[in-house]
């Protein structure tokens, strides 16, 4: 999974969670997207986590897919990972940020 930088600001996981839909968008994977899946590192913060789900929610035109929010309980490697699944489970898409862009504040 590809790992970019994240500014330090929590609004900063929302611009990441549009962007994530965008490049599904792009691909034309928009449509096909049944389930998301958005994990936060327990350092993100409560205003991450209500700035991704909002982005994503507001992301599609319809009805938003499935979208589980996950507040990881051990450090990984990135602050925050997002996945999308089509109908079957197949992944269509993965996006992953980097530890240390986002700071509990």
């Amino acid at each position: 999974m590809d790992c970019q930088d994240l500014p330090d600001h929590p609004a900063a996981a929302g611009l990441a969670a549009r962007r994530f839909a965008d490049a599904l968008a792009a691909q034309a994977l928009l449509t096909h997207t049944a389930r998301l899946e958005a994990t936060l590192a327990p350092t993100a913060g409560l205003e991450a986590l209500f700035a991704v789900e909002q982005a994503l929610d507001l992301a599609w035109p319809a009805a938003a897919p499935a979208c589980e929010m996950i507040w990881a309980t051990e450090e990984a490697p990135q602050t925050l990972a997002l996945r999308a699944f089509d109908e079957a489970g197949h992944l269509l898409l993965a996006q992953a940020y980097r530890r240390g862009g986002l700071k509990h504040g």
